[in-house]
């Protein structure tokens, strides 16, 4: 048996490991990942904003206690201040696609050494030029409508940014730019060293613009847009949720981390997606998309984890899981995980990793079920990591009652999956303990 477990684990790293350094060494997957993560505290604000304007009240409720009367108390007090509590939302999220565009530039110019602010102002300029230009209104003025600068514009950003970097990258590796004199400042020459590839991405992006919004009737971004939606739908499919929590599992066995393997390729959906949510939340329509925000952790490690402690201080004997139960509570409470996956370890310990793998699996599943049906609101608000994972689902699906119930329930199945593993391993560590003290 342990035999063909080490020949497992053998088979896996051949596998996995190779994938993880050339995503690793990858600049633009690189540059997606840092680029989405400067994001996160304003999408953070912009949800804080959102679960102020709109609060957990449901049609037709009476104030017939405390807390109902607090609700439609707030609910008053939230449409008399709407403009005000949603100001911040509409400038985050509303129309995140103009801080991906920036950020991902910005991430991707220093991945190659460039100029990150030149690359980054140009891709912004062209993303917004060719998305929301101005129009005239009659009443406003000069107006840019935000259409295009929420979760429609997001991919689009992302082109747009990669494309920006790699024709101001391409000009500088050619040398083609206008030369100053070497007496002048660097500050003063690199706004002058862009100009040309700037230009070159203006007119060229103003023409491709032109003709697809005179062959298909919508802008790049639109277009964009219409053929990548299906794509978003597939990959936020159920099979797709499923195959993710094993790749997220199957990192952590390697002691490789997960989330920062497939963030590259799954942040810009999740982010996507949560504005889509969003956006349909405010309007009433629901929230369509399950796999958004923190959706596989909060389905995953940060159920699966704490419910490993539990386990831990129903049944463990052995001296070394009762030390690891002391020292990993706190941190774990807190979704910080490391000290039980190394501390335990759960990296190369297939009696713990596969429970762990396969809850994972079924809760994710559960949850991407329940909210496809509309049992529970999909996520739609993009919280700190450290909020324990009850209380993050619960925050995150603007207050949703219901998701206390469904963590509840899923938090017990998941004891109950772990808890055989854990007898198993713990017994295994108890007779080593009693060997080593009978030696």
């Amino acid at each position: 048996m342990n035999h063909f477990v080490e020949k497992f684990q053998d088979r896996l790293q051949e596998i996995l490991f190779p994938i993880a350094t050339k995503l690793n060494a990858e600049p633009h997957l690189s540059a997606l990942k840092d680029g989405m993560t400067i994001t996160i505290p304003l999408t953070i604000i912009g949800g804080f904003a959102m679960l102020l304007a709109v609060p957990p009240v449901s049609a037709g409720l009476q104030p017939t206690n405390i807390f109902n009367q607090f609700l439609l108390a707030w609910q008053s007090w939230a449409v008399s201040n709407n403009a005000i509590l949603m100001a911040p939302y509409n400038l985050t999220i509303g129309a995140i696609s103009v801080y991906v565009v920036f950020a991902v530039a910005y991430a991707l110019a220093k991945e190659y050494k460039m100029n990150g602010m030149s690359s980054a102002l140009i891709a912004l300029f062209v993303f917004w030029l060719t998305s929301a230009a101005p129009i005239t209104d009659e009443k406003l003025g000069l107006v840019s409508q935000m259409n295009n600068l929420g979760a429609v514009g997001m991919f689009y950003a992302i082109i747009v940014a990669f494309v920006t970097v790699e024709v101001m990258r391409f000009f500088m590796k050619k040398n083609i730019k206008i030369k100053m004199p070497d007496s002048v400042p660097p500050n003063v020459t690199a706004p002058f060293e862009a100009l040309i590839p700037a230009a070159v991405l203006t007119i060229g992006m103003i023409i491709l613009n032109a003709i697809c919004t005179s062959l298909s009737g919508n802008n790049l971004c639109a277009l964009i847009f219409t053929v990548i939606k299906p794509l978003m739908f597939a990959s936020s499919s159920l099979p797709a949720v499923i195959l993710l929590s094993i790749l997220l599992s199957l990192f952590w066995f390697f002691g490789i981390h997960g989330n920062n393997m497939i963030g590259g390729v799954l942040t810009p959906i999740t982010t996507a997606n949560i504005a889509l949510n969003a956006q349909y939340y405010i309007t009433g329509q629901g929230t369509p998309t399950p796999l958004s925000g923190a959706f596989l952790t909060i389905f995953g490690n940060w159920m699966s984890y704490p419910a490993m402690m539990v386990c831990f201080f129903l049944v463990a004997k052995s001296a070394t899981l009762k030390s690891i139960r002391k020292v990993a509570l706190v941190p774990d409470i807190f979704n910080i995980n490391e000290p039980l996956t190394f501390g335990v370890p759960i990296v190369m310990n297939v009696t713990v990793a596969l429970p762990i793998m396969i809850a994972n699996v079924i809760t994710c599943t559960i949850g991407y079920i329940a909210m496809s049906a509309e049992l529970v609101n999909s996520i739609h608000i993009v919280l700190p990591f450290t909020i324990p994972g009850v209380f993050n689902l619960f925050l995150s699906t603007g207050g949703d009652i219901r998701t206390i119930i469904l963590w509840a329930v899923l938090f017990a199945l998941d004891i109950i999956i772990l808890m055989p593993f854990i007898k198993i391993y713990d017994k295994q560590l108890l007779a080593d303990e009693n060997k080593k003290e009978n030696e």
